[in-house]
């Protein structure tokens, strides 16, 4: 790959973007930026509190947020499961290098079963609202992606070693 100097993860929501991106930057001493980590702390609320005035708000400040970092050099970003659903933030992200964690539903099933911090999940039938949003967005991280790590089965640092082979050529 050429010479880069920010990495976007991509991928549904318990793909391992966050956990991946917090590892690689201490491996190649980078910037971390957790996009809804941001997007809490901007506006001092969690990511469900901001998700009840309505998605399509939720994607424009997940798309200031992405904006407001975009010029940062050396730095891994963890973005968001849905902004790729927003016209501004794949507009943004088509120009940058993206690498697309991608996971099996059954596997993201397993991992975010008990998990109610995902405000699209909080209901009672989470394998079809699952399977929903992976048919709605697997093709934009597909197009946006440059390369795809699978991540069934796989710890954290199995991800960030195929990462680093990537960003190594």
């Amino acid at each position: 790959m050429e010479n880069i100097n920010q990495l976007y993860l991509i991928g549904m929501m318990g793909s391992g973007k966050s956990s991946t991106g917090k590892t690689l930057s201490l491996i190649l001493d980078w910037d971390f930026v957790d996009i809804d980590n941001e997007i809490s702390r901007t506006y001092s609320s969690s990511i469900n509190e901001l998700f009840l005035e309505g998605e399509k708000r939720f994607r424009e400040l997940e798309f200031q947020e992405l904006k407001k970092h975009s010029l940062r050099n050396k730095t891994i970003f963890a973005v968001g499961g849905g902004a790729v659903t927003h016209q501004d933030s794949y507009d943004m992200l088509s120009s940058k290098n993206c690498i697309y964690l991608k996971t099996s539903n059954n596997i993201l099933l397993d991992r975010l079963k008990d998990d109610n911090s995902r405000p699209l999940l909080n209901v009672k039938n989470k394998s079809e609202v699952l399977n929903q949003i992976m048919s709605q967005r697997e093709k934009k991280y597909v197009a946006l992606s440059r390369n795809e790590v699978i991540t069934d089965n796989q710890s954290i640092q199995d991800n960030c070693n195929q990462i680093m082979e990537i960003i190594n050529g």
